[in-house]
């Protein structure tokens, strides 16, 4: 074999007050009377199950995928499951979603890896530092309450919310620690984050791509793989099995004499392409028609234990800037209200640390991290701060009633 393909689904809803409670935002969709939004929110749900879906599909064809959804979207789907039971596209009833993955990890426990995440899809660049631990934390005990502590022992890699590096050594290396504490053994990154980006040519970001590397900072390390560029295969905006086969033999002279791995990721539920076309044409013309004894697929931690074992992996140095899937930080934290937010979630973050192991705060530690959501405070329009303004007043409120 010369080159392995696995695409990485990335998915994440946030949460959204209806009627002063807060709900998942697919189920404000879902009951929703627009009937554009309510048929959205259907394609949504479906992809969500898409990945299971078509596991079992096409389980004699060996699938291989890498997903990661946010601790909140994990529990939304939980407590959906019974008016998911009356949702359908077409005559497809999607159903109890969560039900399908256990059914699917129990069956082909090779075929799905599961990376680990923030809870509540924060941006870790601009998130206190004093809650990153709770965030990871809570994703795995919300994860571990879901499949069972078996299945989150298999969970090896890790997965940034919008790919948000951290600037400076001492800020990341903290992070890596946190990860490493935790038992993550690697981490994936944009290419983007790479040290003087911009001046390297094609073919030493491709070189970048095949295989992992070692990311060391201060005394921190931990093995990274980057994400293929969208100019060389663009996941989510669409593209053909045969084309991915075709990219991928291009990359067979980067690996040197082990096998290349090119890992497209991008959102799972976001765009057209992503809702209706790359499960039933891509991913399945890939495994029923064009994989061969040259380019096939395989999970990252497998890939990992297969050819990497042992190996002295070459090191990489990162921007001190940081990253994100879109390049730098500034659509995340550039802006007047983005920044009055941000300085809002960090003085009660200071609070709550404080009184975090007082009786009963176990609620007020699970609506910080959901107010540190990416969604309220870096998608920049109006209904989504005024979202997280909400959720910042009834968090004050209820730190007051404590007091």
């Amino acid at each position: 074999m010369k080159a392995f393909w696995v695409p990485w689904l990335h998915m994440h809803q946030p949460l959204v007050f209806i009627d002063d409670k807060l709900e998942s935002n697919l189920k404000k969709m879902l009951l929703s009377k627009d009937s554009k939004e309510s048929w959205d929110a259907k394609l949504i749900a479906r992809a969500y199950k898409n990945p299971a879906t078509y596991v079992e599909k096409l389980a004699k064809f060996d699938p291989k995928v890498v997903l990661d959804f946010s601790g909140v979207l994990l529990e939304s789907l939980n407590q959906l499951s019974g008016l998911l039971e009356n949702v359908y596209v077409g005559e497809e009833k999607i159903g109890n979603i969560i039900e399908a993955y256990k059914r699917v990890l129990r069956k082909y426990p090779n075929a799905i890896e599961f990376a680990g995440s923030a809870y509540s899809h924060c941006y870790f660049p601009v998130t206190p530092e004093r809650d990153w631990k709770w965030q990871i934390e809570e994703w795995r005990n919300v994860f571990s309450s879901i499949f069972g502590e078996s299945h989150l022992k298999r969970v090896k890699g890790f997965w940034l919310p919008e790919m948000g590096v951290p600037s400076y050594g001492d800020k990341l290396a903290r992070l890596i620690k946190i990860l490493r504490d935790f038992g993550y053994e690697w981490l994936i990154l944009p290419l983007f984050s790479v040290k003087d980006y911009h001046k390297l040519t094609h073919e030493q970001k491709i070189s970048l791509i095949v295989k992992p590397h070692k990311l060391r900072v201060d005394n921190q390390e931990i093995v990274v793989f980057f994400s293929s560029p969208y100019y060389f295969i663009d996941q989510q905006a669409g593209a053909s099995a045969s084309y991915i086969y075709d990219q991928c033999i291009k990359t067979f002279k980067f690996s040197k004499d082990k096998p290349a791995l090119i890992i497209t990721a991008s959102d799972g539920e976001n765009g057209n392409v992503m809702m209706n076309e790359f499960f039933p044409q891509t991913f399945t013309e890939f495994h029923t028609k064009v994989k061969d004894e040259k380019v096939s697929s395989i999970l990252i931690s497998e890939f990992l234990e297969k050819f990497y074992k042992g190996e002295r992996l070459e090191e990489v140095e990162l921007s001190l800037l940081g990253a994100s899937w879109v390049g730098g930080h500034e659509r995340w934290i550039w802006g007047e209200k983005r920044t009055e937010i941000a300085r809002k979630i960090d003085e009660i973050s200071k609070i709550v640390n404080e009184k975090v192991n007082e009786k009963n705060f176990k609620d007020i530690l699970r609506l910080l991290l959901i107010s540190e959501t990416s969604c309220y405070v870096y998608w920049g329009t109006d209904y989504w701060f005024s979202q997280g303004e909400k959720l910042l007043k009834l968090l004050k409120d209820k730190i007051e009633e404590k007091a």
